[in-house]
């Protein structure tokens, strides 16, 4: 074996660590984190709109949204994921979708495959658990949870 599969099994034993341990929320856990996240995005709302007003009464009329740029909450390091031999053997590809929570200080506190092939699904989940984002702020400067969505496209010949 070369120093690039050790370098690899360890990447991906320390990978499957780390998922594990994240995904361990009890359900009252799971609740509260919903909970906080549903106050935040009210928040992120309350400060759309009110920026919204401010440029109607000052402007007339609000400015077009700006596609294709995230002003914060921006992926800081999006992990590509290990493609599994046994998916590579059966020449199995395609895409997998994971919704992600990121916490306030940028780092992915819950994930949940929404699309994919059982065989990449875990592979998917370890990388958007160790990948990082831009803090997220309100009006008021305070940092606050948000939700992400993660596409991994897997193919035979990556």
């Amino acid at each position: 074996m070369d120093i690039r599969k050790y370098a690899y099994i360890i990447i991906f034993l320390s990978l499957g660590v780390y998922s594990v341990n994240a995904q361990k929320l009890t359900r009252a856990e799971r609740a509260s984190l919903f909970a906080r996240l549903a106050e935040d995005e009210k928040a992120v709302a309350a400060c759309a709109k009110a920026t919204r007003d401010e440029q109607i009464k000052k402007f007339g009329k609000p400015f077009p949204k700006l596609s294709g740029h995230c002003w914060d909450g921006c992926p800081v390091r999006v992990v590509k994921p290990l493609y599994p031999e046994n998916a590579r053997r059966l020449k199995i590809s395609g895409e997998v979708l994971v919704d992600t929570i990121v916490d306030e200080k940028g780092n992915v506190v819950f994930a949940k495959v929404t699309k994919g092939t059982d065989f990449l699904r875990q592979a998917a989940l370890e990388a958007a658990y160790v990948s990082q984002y831009q803090p997220k702020v309100t009006c008021g400067n305070k940092p606050i949870k948000f939700r992400w969505t993660i596409k991994y496209y897997f193919y035979p010949d990556m």
